[in-house]
């Protein structure tokens, strides 16, 4: 099956080169590109991303008992992982050099290999992850369009993502239209989200889409940003059918003192299998960066909430769901959370200590939103159900951790890290509460 994956992986990329040759072709016989100047020209590049991650986990299942023998235990064991990317870019431009057109074509390949622990679903043979064709400002105007497989990131990173923590990155079938003119910009989105599929090629499903318009303005860089959005999120397959409609406004700005701050508040109404739909979420985070003291530290204190469900029972559902979030980051780093049913208070500082070496010490404390609805991991998975008993305390507990990142040159970054979590009283009472730990070591390379 391995063998006959990357034969495969290696006919899609001779067809996508022969693809972006043959636009090459084309675009060089189509006279009104030739009427823009004797200096317009095809400009090619190959890029290459490999990343390798070892990580260890200790009481990941918050309970210190073996597992059977002959079986991998879910909660304490060692992972590696790599992830292998290959591009090829063509771009053409004009004498001025700003780009006419974009052909852009990336293939991912992603192994993981567990030691005494569940493998989680983040392989991948080498398959196609992005392959779009982008027109700059269409016919003089202020319009972009990108229409194919492509990465999709918007705000924050709390609804949109394309997360690079995972193996895996997120990437859909879709047509951008974008606009940008004065500081005003919004794009116009209408999107298949294309799931991974270890055996098979990643095929465009037709199960779950995501359109909807993402606006904002900003002056310049130093001035308010606001950003708006309305987004919505159809879902039919054999579980779910939902239409989930996502409405939200973000704010960032300077307050006295040289205080950063940034806001957003989303609301999520419509259906999902015959309930009603009522969810909102809420972030607030304030940072300032101290540029007189030693390693110049950037101090950020942070709060997220998201609502989760009142009662499973009745007609309405209280969840809200973050839709293609990113992960990892920013609710701890041992994805034990999302923005689903919590409130997390964060507390971080990103030290210099060198131009090329940053210490990131944070300390999270995590509750949740309704004892009445399950505790999301970073994927969507309930690492607790909902618990059978009555009254059950809210507090999940606190994750302590250090992270070190080192940028060896433009090319080479290294990072290591270390958590750990300590359980709360809603953990003792709803099952094992041993506390757990992480290490990790990852050595990046982009050329």
């Amino acid at each position: 099956m391995r063998r006959v994956a990357l034969k495969r992986g290696y006919l899609l990329g001779l067809a996508l080169f022969l693809l972006l040759v043959w636009v090459k072709a084309s675009f060089a016989d189509m006279s009104p590109i030739q009427n823009l100047g004797d200096f317009v020209t095809w400009k090619f590049k190959i890029g290459i991303d490999d990343r390798v991650r070892y990580e260890y986990r200790d009481n990941f299942n918050f309970s210190d008992a073996k597992p059977t023998k002959g079986t991998k235990g879910y909660g304490t064991g060692s992972l590696v992982f790599n992830r292998f990317k290959i591009n090829l870019q063509g771009a053409l431009s004009d004498e001025y050099l700003n780009d006419i057109a974009k052909v852009f074509v990336e293939g991912l390949d992603a192994q993981v290999v567990p030691y005494q622990i569940s493998s989680p679903t983040q392989k991948d043979s080498l398959d196609l992850h992005q392959a779009y064709f982008s027109l700059y400002r269409i016919l003089g105007s202020d319009f972009y369009l990108k229409v194919g497989r492509q990465e999709m990131s918007y705000g924050a990173c709390r609804l949109i993502a394309a997360p690079t923590w995972a193996n895996n990155i997120r990437s859909f079938d879709a047509t951008v239209l974008h606009y940008y003119c004065g500081g005003l910009y919004s794009d116009i989105i209408y999107a298949y989200n294309v799931p991974y599929d270890p055996n098979h090629f990643n095929a465009l499903q037709y199960k779950e889409k995501i359109t909807g318009i993402y606006a904002g303005y900003q002056r310049n860089k130093t001035a308010m940003l606001i950003e708006g959005y309305f987004l919505p999120q159809l879902i039919h397959n054999n579980t779910t059918k939902a239409s989930r409609y996502t409405a939200g406004l973000r704010l960032k700005g300077h307050m006295p003192a040289d205080i950063m701050y940034d806001l957003e508040f989303p609301y999520q109404f419509g259906t999902t299998n015959h309930k009603s739909i009522k969810a909102y979420a809420f972030h607030i985070d304030l940072s300032r960066q101290f540029w007189s003291m030693p390693w110049q530290p950037r101090v950020t204190l942070a709060y997220d909430e998201a609502s989760g469900d009142k009662d499973s029972r009745d007609s309405e559902s209280n969840t809200f769901i973050p839709l293609y979030q990113s992960t990892h980051e920013p609710y701890g780093l041992m994805d034990f959370f999302r923005w689903e049913n919590m409130r997390n208070l964060e507390f971080n500082v990103n030290l210099s200590l060198t131009e090329k070496l940053k210490l990131i010490p944070q300390v999270d404390f995590f509750w949740l939103m309704s004892t009445k609805d399950s505790w999301y991991d970073s994927t969507g998975a309930a690492l607790r159900s909902i618990p059978t008993r009555g009254r059950i305390n809210h507090h999940v507990g606190e994750e302590v951790s250090l992270r070190a990142a080192y940028e060896l040159n433009k090319n080479v970054k290294m990072e290591i890290g270390t958590a750990h979590f300590f359980t709360g009283k809603y953990v003792a009472e709803t099952g094992s509460n041993d506390d757990a730990n992480w290490v990790y070591s990852q050595l990046s390379m982009k050329f």
